[in-house]
């Protein structure tokens, strides 16, 4: 899952696409999970990066603590696909939960315990 900043401004992810031969005229088409709320980006270029690949993106629909779809495309065929999370949260130590304080989360040692074989 990629991460994305909720805001306006250029950002460049690291993707593995199918294939990597002609790196420009890539359409994205960004997807709110949801609410099917999308928007499409087109003729974007990407970079080879050794072994991955770098695409810059700027969307004007990201909003903070939402799940999209990004699925690029070249030629009319799908040329990578994926989900990004948005949010504001930074520091990669911290542990990051969708459901803080709505449920409680059980422990070790509760009667919930079940082994798979």
């Amino acid at each position: 899952m990629i991460r994305l900043l909720p805001n306006t401004n250029s950002q460049t992810i690291n993707i593995i696409p199918r294939d990597k031969t002609s790196l420009s005229s890539i359409n994205l088409t960004i997807t709110e999970d949801g609410t099917n709320k999308s928007e499409t980006l087109t003729d974007l270029t990407a970079s080879d990066n050794g072994n991955f690949v770098s695409v810059s993106l700027a969307s004007t629909i990201l909003k903070a603590e939402s799940a999209y779809y990004l699925q690029f495309s070249k030629g009319g065929e799908l040329w990578y696909r994926d989900k990004a999370y948005v949010t504001s949260q930074t520091n990669d130590e911290v542990i990051h939960t969708l459901n803080e304080n709505k449920y409680t989360q059980y422990g070790a040692g509760t009667e919930d315990e079940y082994i798979v074989i």
